[in-house]
């Protein structure tokens, strides 16, 4: 009797689990963010090229054969899910208009267009889900961002990426967050960590205090910028 008791807590737990598939999850804001979520009950789903703690669906957002790939696994395998952070991005060193050294259209991939194909293969389970998406931006998005010229062209759309889905949701029970955050320590920058960055962990519990807010309250856009 004992076991099936235990047995029916595991089902229980099962059943109102809630599931979160974060891109770029294993490591930097994406890791403390599963961290974090997975500590208040959440299944959290990793799609990035790199293993982490949790469940891992590989996934290069420069390349359409692993997106369509993806897309079928969590359709399979995931289609339960509650809500989606899409969190991957990569940032060059040097990034300046007129002495640009690297490959723009992987930029633009990785930061922008590989996220729009997700969402677009996840559009009807969104829907049909009423989940939550999160588009991580940055404050390079917001200003002028003149010192990483391509990276924060990346960020102004992706930003108009989410106010458009924003919009597109705008009838459905569907909130789309914009987040952008100043400068905080993470694998960019080659990984260095200054106390003149923001920590993670906060801007961690920032956004999942936003996400456990009453379904009907939407903050579209929320800004956190570096004090220096």
């Amino acid at each position: 009797m004992i076991a099936v008791q235990n047995i029916d807590k595991w089902l229980i737990a099962k059943l109102t689990m809630k599931k979160v598939l974060i891109t770029g999850g294993s490591l930097g804001l994406g890791l403390e963010l599963g961290t974090l979520m997975q500590s208040k009950g959440f299944e959290v789903i990793n799609l990035s090229r790199t293993k982490s703690q949790f469940k891992d669906i590989k996934l290069d957002l420069s390349k359409n054969n692993e997106i369509k790939k993806s897309i079928q696994i969590i359709k399979n395998n995931h289609s339960d899910f509650d809500c989606i952070i899409l969190n991957s991005g990569v940032m060059p060193s040097k990034d300046d208009i007129g002495n640009i050294g690297f490959d723009i259209d992987y930029l633009f991939k990785v930061n922008v267009t590989g996220s729009i194909k997700l969402i677009d293969g996840l559009f009807s389970l969104i829907k049909k889900n009423k989940s939550d998406v999160v588009v991580i931006g940055s404050t390079a998005g917001i200003g002028s961002g003149s010192k990483h010229f391509v990276y924060s062209s990346t960020k102004h759309a992706l930003r108009g990426f989410t106010k458009l889905l924003q919009d597109k949701f705008k009838r459905d029970k569907v909130r789309v967050i914009g987040f952008h955050p100043g400068g905080f320590n993470s694998n960019l920058r080659g990984g260095a960590i200054s106390n003149k960055y923001m920590n993670p962990k906060y801007l961690a519990s920032l956004l999942v205090n936003i996400l456990e807010l009453p379904k009907n309250m939407e903050v579209s856009e929320i800004v956190i910028s570096r004090k220096k």
